[in-house]
């Protein structure tokens, strides 16, 4: 619970720092690109967050991340030093958390509704948009959607809107039916 809150102040931060929208747009792009490089055990995150090598080679790799990242976008100056902020500090394993808190912000200050997917393995960029566009069409308003990847999940997904919790896991599916089988109420 306390990193989560140290990860809402950062993303708060970054936030508050920056305050033209399409930077804010860009900015959240970096963020979850990054998150998702470094939740990869064998990706960038094996450099950037060991500690066996040197500070200026941890930030030299996730300099090159940020710009392997921002191919199609520039990433925006304050963004990047927030990374390399998260870094010197040690506290770029939070990335997750501070891209949720992040896109949280984005969504109430853009009147969208924020959801939260959290998945067994990471959704490629076009069963994104199409889950996006079909949460959309469900709830008839714009949505924001942070993509988790959950390792103890079996498969299917589960979203978290606000207070609400959708479980279409397989694990959830399975509890249901044990439920049912055994006469016992959710």
């Amino acid at each position: 619970m306390q990193a989560e809150a140290v990860a809402g102040r950062y993303a708060n931060a970054l936030f508050e720092s920056i305050t033209d929208p399409a930077q804010r747009e860009s900015t959240q792009r970096v963020l979850t690109a990054v998150a998702a490089a470094l939740q990869s055990p064998t990706g960038p995150r094996t450099l950037i967050l060991n500690p066996f090598y040197s500070a200026q080679q941890r930030e030299a790799a996730l300099l090159k991340l940020i710009d392997l990242v921002s191919t199609e976008q520039p990433c925006p100056p304050m963004t990047r030093r927030f990374l390399q902020l998260l870094l010197r500090k040690n506290r770029l394993n939070a990335i997750q958390a501070v891209n949720a808190g992040y896109g949280r912000l984005l969504d109430e200050a853009q009147d969208r509704l924020s959801i939260t997917v959290s998945t067994a393995r990471p959704l490629d960029e076009a069963a994104q948009r199409a889950l996006r566009a079909r949460l959309e069409q469900l709830l008839q308003r714009p949505v924001g959607v942070t993509h988790q990847v959950d390792s103890s999940l079996l498969g299917g997904a589960r979203l978290q809107l606000g207070s609400r919790l959708i479980d279409g896991t397989i694990r959830g599916q399975l509890d249901r039916v044990r439920r049912q089988t055994l006469g016992i109420s959710a």
